[in-house]
This record gives structure tokens, C-alpha cells and sequence, in this order.
């Protein structure tokens, strides 16, 4: 039996374990202190634990585990070094109190030494040289938190930034291109349910609070069999559990928000946890705006911006076999803008104009983990989940002319939404030492509102009222997988899975097939080989007019003439570590070939706007090859790495560019990420990171078409010509982020520092006009350096 409770307070833990193997309870103290185990191959070999502690220091966790046995600990930085007692002369081995060995052999139960050649390291992540996938990576919710990000938000999604192969967009914002794929390529999913809205403040910060993550599974070239419907990477954020040992939590206050979360127990077999984050903006905006607004009391501007995550988990233990759960989560963005002029002269006008937009998530899900017989163990789940966003304009004008007074009103309301109700079982299947088969299914009923816009035009007493063409689209989707990770040899492993799918839409239906397989050939502990393929399939998709994460962004279904988009990709990769586990390496290539991309079409803006919203739309291919280097170090006080991409990627879309190819807009050539964390002492860590790659791509217009001005001065309106599609690269980008985290009784600060050195990157060109009314091309540039200071109180 064990019970483990992820209570991330200073290092704190609670866990309870019977009899349990030392490398799953090891596991469960990585998980919530974020260290890593490390010791002899021999040293605790088919050796199981027996603790019980609740809300203790690491150090006393340690004390009770090793208690009367003869092995001792050393914490150094992130590490938990393992070792034999010096033996006593002419004096027998104690017996061990906590820790048993009962399969242990006679011959070895007397001593074995510890071998300093041969290192194990427990830990969360298996080391890239024992398994067959490429590409994947675990993080714990302190790999996050040692991450220095924009005002000292820790984000889950600006941590993999810093992996090799994922661009990060838009400079600071939480956006994620991954091998050359769109940023709704990637399937987010919260505790195994999809989420499609994953950003705040356009894209500033990440859905996903810190302080409610256990640890995140990403995947990006070895796709596993259970994940299907997106092109590029699958990202399963996993929440913590409450513990059964008392009520603990912690409340953070920084400069942009505050965020508060406590979970404990509910009787003697229910948890609860609940965290909630939300923004400062709309208060720090009130004084400033105020002052604005005080200098002239007919003109008044309106903003408001605020975000807020909640996530609310209850988990109860109806036997030793059975336990189950129910979890909610919303996210929700408010922003009001607009601005008024009151004034009332003689002849002219006056306006009010008022801009409303909200958009967020909602997911809500229970279900069941039940082991079947010692063997075999499954999963049930049954979710919701909801999309939405909204827009609403409303435009009031007065003109005042000699013949009277004329007011036309104008009000327009814009929503998209999605909603799905999931029902999903997952098994795990280990019926053998060599053997795991995962096998399940699902099925999702949607229901899909693309942006359908209502406007309601009044001019004094005639009005009209107009919809456009767009109804909601309802499609049923089933998926089924099976897959074995099978150990071969002890050098030879294998990954092999299928997964099968319908989306039935109009009357339609379409079908996904996606074979996996992995392999991996291990010529010595220190290196391994591997391939792979995967093909995945992707039913819906975003539609964005910017590089933005805005409410005007559209999540819409394949329907029509249009076909499921699908990819096939090859990966290869060849991994090292040292002896002592303490350095690592990997190379990994890809090659990847995407099918039935959507995209805008050229001009779409010219589409009447009662048509339906895919008159706007085309179809074409894409292809992204590329390759990953990265050197790790993984233990010590000083611990991070270092990676380069060499990447390419670009798209073909016959109705788009006039048929010619053209290079993606993050088709960053060379990107290099330097990631660095240094343990000073148990109170003190230092966090650093450097980022820089290749500009990114960007259409520029060289010449429009302007309509008459009056005079020598230019009023007019301008219309692009046509011209080539991400023709111009802008300069290198690079900066440079620190962060410093300082313990004390009651918790931590947090100090950071983004863009330490200040250096003003290129985001985008604008086409302006000189004092001459020339036109002239300037450089936009957003960002300096940001300082940020928070502190987390921890009870």
C-alpha cells in the first residue's frame, strides 16, 4: 500500500508505504522535492520500504527510511547520494528495520560494496539511453519553477521553450511551434482531457498554474499510441492530489498576480486540493487610467484586462483496489476597451465606443483507477469540456450638422465555442517483466459554433438587423490504440502501437490511421541508438488572423471540401551519458511531411462577410526537417544544459502565394538555448537563461495602393499589393533571463530579471510615413528589461 501526498512546501513531504519496492517510494520524493536519487546498481537491489510521515523535512523523511540499516545519505544541491556504512571490524550487519529485502540471495545479503562504476539514479524521468522514444521529456513542477520567465510567472509552456526543437513564437509569449508546426498543432490536455484555449493576456502567460502541477509528459517525435488528433506534440499536464495528513498550502503575491492553493483531507479516505491564480491588471490599471482621464472630462478612454485560473480536485480511496476521482477547471480572460468623445459643438460629432471580449475554458471530469488483479489496471474517465470566446462592438455616433441631429447605432456580437463530452477507458497490462501493453478508447461528441456574428445597425428609426451564413456543426469521434513497450534483449527495445479513428461530421466520415513504432539498440550502458515513426491526424483546427493568442482566434472543424490534416514523421537519435549518469548527450533528426493544412487564402479579407467563414480558407502541404543537439548535466549544485536546433520548414498552399513555396514564419534556421541552475545552498538558488535564434519570418508590404489625399498630406486609406509571403527576415533574436529564489522559515522570494541586458529585439516591421509623408519602414521593437520580485508564504 502507499499513499503519497505531492505537498511542495520547502521540500516538505508526506508518504505513507507497506512493503513497497524502494524505487516506486524514491519516486514519489522526486516528485514532490523536485531531487534526484542517486547510488550503487547493487546497493538496494529488490530491497522494498515501509514509512509513514507526514509533512516532514527531506532530512527526516531520509532518518526514518534509513533508520537502523546500513545505508546512509548525503544531500548535495539536487542530489540524494546513496551509500554502505563503513563496515564495522569482526562486527555482523545489523538487520534492516525499514527497509527488507525478503528475494535477496544468501550470497549477497551479507554485503555487497558499493560499486562506484556502475551509478543508479532514481528519478522521474528514465535516462533517454533505457527507453525507445525520441523526443520526449518529463518535467516536475520544480523544473518549471527553476525556469526565470517575464515577471517571474513560472509557466509550464515557456519551460519547454528551452528544449531543443520547440520554438517559442512571439517574444516572452507562452506560443509553442514544434518541428516546424503550427501552434494548434499541439494537443494540451489537463490530466488526460484536451483543452483548446491555453493562453492569457494574448498569449503573455500559459493556462496552467504552477502551483497546481504534479509533473507534465511532452511528446514530440515517438508519439505513444494513446495520443492522436494534433500534427506536432501532445503535452499531458498532470494535478497534484491533497494530502491525507493534515491541510498544507501556500499564497503567493507577485507584481502582476497572486495565486493561493491548500489541499488536506476530507474524512479518513477523501483529499481536496484547490489552487486559484488571478491578475493585478485591471487594479494597477485603475490609478493610471484615472489620471489619464482627469485631463479632459469629455474625453474618457475604457480599458480593463484580468485573468484567472481555477482548479478544484477531490479524490477518495474506496478501497485498495479502487479509487476515484472528480476534478473542475476554468480560465477565464476579460478585456474591455474603447474610448468616448463627448464633446457637442456646433456642427461635427461625437462618438462612444465600447469594446467587450471574453474568452476561456471550462473542463469538468470524474472517474475511476481500479486495479483488476495484480497484473492489469485501468482508468475510467467521463469529461466536459467547453471553448468560448466572444466579442461584442458597440458604436454609437452623433453628427451634428445645420439641418439636425443624426445618431447611428451599431452593435455586433461575435462567438465561437466548443463543446465535448468525453468518455474514455485506458488499460495497463504488464504481463511480464519484459512487457507493457497499453491499450483503450474513447469517444467525443462535439458540437462546434465557428464565428457566427450578429449586428444590429440603427440609424434614428430605421434598423436592420444581420446574421451571417454560419450554423453549429455537431460530429461524433471514436478512437481506439493498443501498443507494447517491449525489452527484447539488453540491448534491443521496442515500442510498436496502433491507433484507429473516425470523425463523422455532415454526414461524413473520416478516418485516421496511425501506426507507431520506436526502436532502440543499446551497444553498451552508455550509448543507444534509435528510430522512429509516427503518423497522427488532426480533425480540427485554429484559425488566426495574427500571431497572437486574441479572442478573434477561431478552433473550427474539417468539414466540406476540406480533409483531415495528417503528418508522417521519421526521427533518428543517438544518446550518451557518463558512468556516473552525471552528464548526458543526444543527436536527434527528423523529417516530417504534413498533409491538408489550412490556412487563409490570399485577399480573404475582399470575402463578402455574410459568406461562410471557409469561403475564406485553403488547403495545401507543409514539410519541416531538422535536427537536435543537446549536452546535459543533470546532478550537482550546478545542473542545466545546453542545445542547438538546425531547423527548416516551410508550406505550399495552391490558392496562397500563387501556388509558390514559402517558409513558415518560425523558420528560425539556428536556435541555441543555455539553461543553467545553480544550488548555492539549501537557501539560496540561482537560475539563468539564453535563448537566441535566427528572425523570424515576416511578409513585408514594398508598395500599396493609397487612396486620394488632400493637399501635400496623406489621409487615405491603403490597400497591400500582392506580394511574397514571409519575404523579409528580421535580425537575430537573443536575451538573456535571470531568476533567484531565497528560502527563509515561513517560504520564499522569488527575484528576476527578464532581458538582463536590455538588448530591444525586432518583433515586427511597420510601414509608416516621415515628416516629408514619404513612406518609411520602422523597426518594432517591445520589450526591455523587467525586473520582478514575488514571495510565496507557505502553511
Amino acid at each position: 500500500m502507499l499513499c503519497v501526498s505531492a505537498v511542495c512546501m520547502a521540500q516538505n513531504i508526506t508518504i505513507r508505504a507497506v512493503d513497497q519496492p524502494a524505487s516506486v517510494v524514491f519516486r514519489s520524493i522526486v516528485e514532490q522535492t523536485g531531487k534526484n536519487f542517486v547510488y550503487s546498481s547493487e546497493l538496494l537491489k529488490d530491497m522494498r520500504v515501509s514509512v509513514n510521515v507526514k509533512n516532514k523535512s527531506l532530512k527526516h523523511t531520509l532518518s526514518m527510511i534509513f533508520k537502523d540499516s546500513d545505508i546512509e545519505y548525503e544531500i548535495k544541491g539536487r542530489n540524494i547520494i546513496l551509500k554502505r556504512k563503513p563496515k564495522p571490524k569482526r562486527q555482523e550487519r545489523k538487520p534492516s528495520i525499514t527497509i527488507v529485502a525478503p528475494t535477496l540471495p544468501k550470497q549477497n545479503a551479507v554485503e555487497p560494496e558499493m560499486l562506484e562504476e556502475v551509478v543508479v539514479v532514481s528519478r522521474l524521468e528514465a535516462p533517454a539511453v533505457e527507453t525507445a522514444e525520441i523526443g520526449a521529456k518529463k518535467l516536475t513542477a520544480q523544473e518549471i519553477i527553476n525556469t526565470p520567465v517575464m515577471f517571474g510567472e513560472s509557466d509550464v509552456i515557456k519551460a519547454l521553450q528551452m528544449q531543443p526543437g520547440v520554438s517559442e513564437g512571439q517574444e516572452g509569449m507562452a506560443g509553442m511551434h514544434v518541428h516546424g508546426g503550427n501552434s494548434d498543432e499541439n494537443l494540451y490536455m489537463l490530466d488526460n482531457v484536451p483543452l483548446y484555449q491555453v493562453n492569457h493576456f494574448a498569449g503573455l502567460f500559459s493556462a496552467f498554474n504552477a502551483e497546481a502541477i504534479r509533473y507534465i509528459d511532452f511528446f514530440k517525435s515517438s508519439i505513444p499510441a494513446k495520443y492522436d488528433g494534433r500534427l506536432s506534440s501532445y503535452l499531458d499536464v498532470r494535478t497534484k492530489n491533497g494530502s491525507m495528513e493534515g491541510h498544507h498550502g501556500s499564497f503567493r503575491l507577485g507584481l502582476t498576480s497572486g495565486a493561493f492553493n491548500i489541499d488536506g483531507p476530507i474524512g479518513k479516505k477523501t483529499t481536496y486540493s484547490v489552487a486559484l491564480r488571478r491578475s493585478w491588471f485591471d487594479v494597477l490599471s485603475i490609478p493610471m487610467l484615472a489620471l489619464v482621464n482627469s485631463s479632459d472630462e469629455e474625453e474618457k478612454i475604457r480599458l480593463r484586462y484580468a485573468f484567472m485560473d481555477l482548479n478544484a480536485k477531490v479524490t477518495h480511496r474506496f478501497s485498495n483496489k479502487a479509487t476515484g476521482f472528480a476534478s473542475v477547471y476554468f480560465g477565464n480572460d476579460i478585456l474591455k476597451t474603447g474610448s468616448s468623445d463627448k464633446h457637442e459643438p456646433e456642427c461635427g460629432w461625437c462618438y462612444d465606443d465600447k469594446n467587450d471580449f471574453h474568452w476561456g475554458n471550462l473542463v469538468a471530469q470524474t472517474g475511476l483507477n481500479y486495479r483488476l488483479n495484480p497484473l492489469m489496471s485501468a482508468e475510467f474517465t467521463a469529461a466536459y469540456t467547453r471553448y468560448f470566446s466572444g466579442m461584442k462592438r458597440d458604436w454609437l455616433t452623433t453628427e451634428i450638422t445645420n439641418d439636425g441631429t443624426t445618431e447611428s447605432h451599431s452593435i455586433s456580437k461575435t462567438n465561437n465555442n466548443i463543446n465535448d463530452w468525453i468518455f474514455r477507458a485506458d488499460f495497463d497490462w504488464r504481463p511480464n517483466d519484459g512487457n507493457r501493453v497499453r491499450f483503450g478508447g474513447n469517444y467525443i461528441l462535439h458540437s462546434f459554433l465557428p464565428a457566427r456574428t450578429d449586428r444590429n445597425y440603427t440609424v434614428g428609426t430605421t434598423q436592420t438587423l444581420t446574421r451571417d451564413s454560419t450554423w453549429s456543426y455537431t460530429a461524433n469521434e471514436a478512437n481506439i490504440y493498443i501498443e507494447d513497450d517491449w525489452q527484447i534483449s539488453e540491448k534491443f527495445r521496442m515500442n510498436a502501437g496502433l491507433h484507429l479513428s473516425l470523425f463523422n461530421i455532415d454526414g461524413k466520415t473520416n478516418y485516421g490511421f496511425g501506426p507507431r513504432l520506436s526502436f532502440s539498440y543499446r551497444p553498451s550502458d552508455n550509448w543507444a541508438v534509435k528510430a522512429a515513426y509516427a503518423r497522427t491526424n488532426q480533425y480540427v483546427h485554429q484559425l488566426s488572423q495574427t500571431y497572437l493568442s486574441l479572442p478573434t482566434d477561431q478552433w473550427v472543424p474539417i468539414t466540406g471540401r476540406f480533409k483531415p490534416q495528417n503528418a508522417d514523421k521519421i526521427s533518428i537519435g543517438a544518446y550518451w551519458q557518463s558512468d556516473n549518469k552525471v552528464f548526458a548527450a543526444s543527436a536527434e533528426g527528423y523529417w516530417k511531411v504534413m498533409r491538408n493544412l489550412v490556412d487563409y487564402r490570399d485577399e480573404y479579407y475582399l470575402q463578402p462577410p455574410t459568406e461562410m467563414w471557409n469561403a475564406q480558407l485553403c488547403s495545401g502541404k507543409g514539410t519541416a526537417k531538422g535536427i537536435d543537439f543537446k549536452i546535459e548535466k543533470l546532478y550537482g549544485k550546478l545542473t542545466g544544459h545546453i542545445s542547438y536546433s538546425l531547423a527548416w520548414s516551410d508550406r505550399t498552399f495552391p490558392d496562397k502565394n500563387e501556388g509558390l513555396t514559402f517558409p513558415t514564419r518560425f523558420d528560425n534556421r539556428h536556435t541555441i538555448n543555455i539553461l543553467l541552475n545553480w544550488n548555492v545552498s539549501d537557501k539560496v538558488s540561482l537560475n539563468a537563461a539564453w535563448t537566441g535564434h535566427s528572425g523570424n519570418r515576416f511578409t513585408l508590404l514594398p508598395q500599396v495602393w493609397e487612396s486620394p489625399g488632400f493637399g501635400n498630406s496623406y489621409i487615405g486609406d491603403e490597400s497591400p499589393l500582392k506580394t511574397q509571403v514571409n519575404n523579409y527576415q528580421l535580425p537575430f533574436y537573443h536575451r538573456l533571463d535571470f531568476s533567484c529564489t531565497v528560502r527563509n522559515k515561513r517560504g520564499y522570494w522569488t527575484l528576476g530579471l527578464y532581458n538582463a541586458y536590455c538588448h530591444m529585439n525586432t518583433v515586427a516591421i511597420r510601414r509608416t510615413y516621415n515628416n516629408a509623408n514619404h513612406p518609411v519602414f520602422q523597426k518594432v521593437k517591445l520589450l526591455p528589461i523587467i525586473p520582478s520580485i514575488s514571495y510565496t508564504w507557505q502553511f
